[in-house]
């Protein structure tokens, strides 16, 4: 469910970056909030800088913007640790000064997601959930856990 979009101009970040940033985000939103590997998704979308504007203005600066849409019900400080730890893998793995970097949190609710054919849990009822998943959805989420 957790879905991280991750937007920047095309080129700033390289194939290594991005599978970078992705595992970095993934062990992250895991580690903070106990949610299984199989939930969390990254996307990466390149925006050309004549389409990127900031301060009304088109992007002439480096700029890297990750929002992330998870499950409602997490902690503030969890939100918080997991924007910090974003933060600073993404400086770190690109070299962007973290004034460059925007993160955002935003919740939505369990029973406004379905995943795997059917809505998702809420936080902490994962493995009641992924045991009365069918067959094949358990064997995917064995496949992109592994």
């Amino acid at each position: 469910m957790p879905t991280y979009v991750v937007t920047s101009t095309p080129q700033r970040l390289s194939k290594e970056n991005k599978a970078a940033i992705a595992s970095h985000i993934t062990d992250i939103h895991c580690s903070v909030t106990g949610a299984p590997r199989y939930f969390v998704q990254i996307l990466f979308n390149d925006v050309p800088s004549e389409n990127y504007f900031l301060a009304g203005k088109i992007l002439e600066e480096d700029n890297i913007y990750v929002h992330g849409h998870i499950r409602e019900g997490r902690t503030t400080e969890a939100k918080q640790q997991i924007m910090a730890d974003i933060m600073n893998a993404v400086a770190s793995e690109t070299g962007a000064d973290p004034s460059c970097l925007q993160v955002y949190i935003t919740d939505i609710p369990a029973s406004q997601v379905a995943e795997f054919g059917s809505v998702v849990p809420e936080p902490g009822e994962e493995q009641a959930w992924e045991d009365a998943q069918s067959s094949a959805a358990k064997e995917r989420m064995a496949r992109l856990s592994a």
